[in-house]
Order: C-alpha cells, then sequence, then structure tokens
C-alpha cells in the first residue's frame, strides 16, 4: 500500500464535497425534499448510515484484504435491500451478456449517499486535519448490485480518491480511485485505463459503475437530481481499448418504491476518435433523460 504525501491527501480533501458548499446545501436538499419525503425512505436512510458506520469500525480494526473485500462486497448488498432496489425495465438485456464477464455499468451520478455522511472523528475516531465530514463509499454505488448479481459479478466503482486509511479502505476493497487533478502527472484517463486492466486481471468478474457526469446530478448545473449533465467520455475510452462491455443504467428513487433501474442494452464499443466516443456518451445520456422525463411527468 503506497503512502499518501501531505501533497496528495490535502489535494484529495480539498476536492471532495463539503457540507457549507451552497451547491452542495442546495443539491442535497433537494435528493431530500423530492426523493425521501416518505417515513420508510427517512428510516431506511438512518439504517444505511449505521450500516456504514459499523462497517468502517469493522474494518479500520480488521484491515485483513481479504475481509475487507468480503464484507465491503456484503454491505452493498445489504444496502441496495434497505434501498429496495429493483430492475423495472431492461433485465431481458442482462441476460444476453456472458455470467461472470468484466464490464463497465456506466449511471447517472444519483446523490442518495448525500443523505448518509458521517463525521469520521465522532464516529470512527478517525482525526484527519480538515477532514471533518465524509460520505463513506457503499451508498454511492450499492444499488447497482442487482445488475451485477444478474450477470455473476462482483461490483466496485470508480471514484476520487480518499485519504490516509480511508483511501486505503478504498483500494483493499477492489475500488478505483481518481487522482487530485493538480497532482497526477500523467494522463488521467490513461492512469484509470491502467488501474482498470489490473483490477480486471486479478478478478475479472467485475462490474465497475462509471459516473460519466463526473458529479453529482443538478449539483453543478443548479438543476434537479435528474437534470443530467453531459456524460464524458473517459469510460468509453477505457472499455474500448481493453475490449469490455459497457452497460447503461437509469437509476431513479421513487419515495413510494425504492430505487428503480432501467438497463439499456450493452455493447463493446469500438476504439475511435473523439467524435465517436462523444456520440457514444451522448445517445446513452439522452436515452436516460427521455426516461426521467417520463417518469417525472406521470
Amino acid at each position: 500500500m503506497e503512502n499518501q504525501t501531505p501533497e496528495y491527501r490535502d489535494a484529495i480533501i480539498q476536492k471532495k464535497p463539503r457540507k457549507e458548499d451552497p451547491k452542495e446545501t442546495a443539491i442535497t436538499d433537494k435528493i431530500k425534499n423530492q426523493l425521501f419525503r416518505e417515513t420508510w425512505a427517512k428510516n431506511m436512510v438512518e439504517k444505511i448510515r449505521t450500516l456504514q458506520i459499523s462497517y468502517l469500525r469493522e474494518i479500520i480494526i480488521n484491515k485483513n484484504p481479504a475481509f475487507v473485500y468480503k464484507k465491503t462486497q456484503d454491505v452493498l448488498k445489504e444496502i441496495s435491500i434497505l434501498l429496495k432496489t429493483e430492475i423495472v425495465e431492461g433485465s431481458e438485456f442482462l441476460a444476453e451478456i456472458p455470467k461472470g464477464s468484466p464490464v463497465l455499468i456506466m449511471t447517472n451520478h444519483l446523490g442518495l449517499y448525500k443523505l448518509a455522511g458521517i463525521d469520521p472523528k465522532k464516529e470512527l475516531g478517525i482525526d484527519i486535519s480538515n477532514y471533518n465530514f465524509m460520505y463513506p463509499s457503499p451508498m454511492y454505488f450499492a444499488g447497482l448490485s442487482p445488475v451485477a448479481e444478474a450477470i455473476g459479478d462482483n461490483l466496485s466503482y470508480v471514484s476520487d480518491d480518499f485519504p490516509d486509511i480511508f483511501g486505503e479502505i478504498h483500494r483493499e476493497s477492489g475500488f478505483i480511485h481518481v487522482p487530485p487533478p493538480n497532482i497526477q502527472n500523467i494522463n488521467r484517463t490513461e492512469a484509470l485505463l491502467e488501474q482498470t486492466k489490473n483490477a480486471l486481471i486479478a478478478r475479472p468478474n467485475t462490474g465497475i459503475v462509471n459516473y460519466p457526469e463526473g458529479g453529482t446530478s443538478g449539483k453543478y448545473s443548479g438543476l434537479g437530481p435528474y437534470d443530467l449533465d453531459p456524460f464524458k467520455t473517459g469510460g468509453y475510452v477505457i472499455a474500448s481499448k481493453l475490449g469490455i462491455r459497457i452497460i447503461p443504467v437509469a437509476q431513479y428513487f421513487d419515495p413510494n418504491k425504492g430505487l428503480q433501474l432501467k438497463v439499456f442494452p450493452s455493447y463493446i464499443p469500438e476504439i475511435s476518435e473523439k467524435e465517436g466516443y462523444e456520440k457514444k456518451a451522448k445517445k446513452d445520456r439522452e436515452r436516460m433523460q427521455e426516461w426521467f422525463n417520463k417518469l417525472q411527468n406521470l
């Protein structure tokens, strides 16, 4: 496990969301008011928050890599159950995918996790300078568990790095970290390509969740949680160069039912020029946005 330099750690912390950021507050309030107005949903968030604290306490004490990985996979499934996750459309497309094959799951960056933040010093006894608030990683992407399970895969994701012990846990959990842009000296897509390749060599039966928006839906635009930002193409480049399948999946939280997933037809993108990747990304975004618009107009 590589040690983080003070400069790297500071860059990670600077990149992390902050409760006092007006944009963070605004999108969190919208998610809370639109998605979690029902009593069951509020109770569910608190259960997930408690579960994640317990999970982190346990693996902070026992950092054995095999234990951390298995415990993380178990917690992802538990959170998905608490979210009442259901594939409501497109399950037939998953049946066509070879079991245990590596995939990239392209999805919208729905910020449900923003309601389950914790104080690492107060609740875990971990005191990191200037880091008094965090979103534990499992709830970021646990809702995609049924997709991975349907094709016989474990679940991973791509995220900004975490500081100190939380960065160690992130790596031991099999997750792929994005280095801070002002620290990384090489092309970030190439760095992620190398990480993804190594991750899939170690565990070929992995579904890696990728957020092509690059940030929480609606946060930077000032719009709502289902107003998608343009999709970036890094994940499409990686999938094409590694020859792995992309599964586009849209996530929608129904306040009365739970997390709903729509799966779109999968494909392996051809190696292309920039315009080719942009075309694929735009198409995936448009299909997801069309579904969200339909659901919100019902």
